[in-house]
């Protein structure tokens, strides 16, 4: 027979395993960078929606306007449009290259100030598997404030 201690133990060990929660570990979901810009290729010099790729199952497309990468869109085929996200990075992306900053000054004591320069803008899509990113080069871009800072 139990004692009332050995029921009253496992009363609120039932009790604790019931209402408590183990925490799964998410698997790291993998980021793919590509190089949007060569994808484009000369698509970039033609208006209009341009597919550039496959991202996993999702086809990844570009809209094009005056040589400029308006949006981006993935389409998959059961989970339908993917949520695109804007990014900008300092650091050189998939291969892209960084534009030169020329400075002309005719005064002899001019200072630089020293600005935050982001040399990638890319569109990242998130398939629930891995996170695909297509990165271009600012001069084919338009850069206004949607853009947020990559953290990968």
């Amino acid at each position: 027979m139990f004692s009332r201690r050995s029921v009253l133990d496992l009363l609120a060990f039932s009790v604790f395993s019931a209402f408590s929660t183990v925490a799964v570990a998410e698997p790291a979901k993998k980021h793919q960078h590509k190089n949007g810009h060569s994808l484009l290729g000369a698509k970039l010099k033609q208006n209009g929606r341009h597919q550039i790729d496959k991202a996993g199952q999702a086809t990844v497309s570009a809209e094009v306007n005056n040589a400029k990468v308006t949006a981006m869109s993935a389409n998959h085929p059961q989970k339908g449009n993917l949520p695109a996200r804007k990014v900008k990075s300092r650091q050189k992306m998939a291969g892209v290259e960084p534009q030169r900053v020329h400075v002309a000054a005719n005064v002899e004591d001019a200072q630089l100030a020293q600005v935050v320069v982001y040399t990638s803008y890319g569109w990242c899509f998130d398939d629930g598997l891995d996170v695909y990113c297509y990165w271009y080069p600012a001069d084919v871009v338009i850069i206004d404030n949607s853009w947020v800072e990559f953290v990968g």
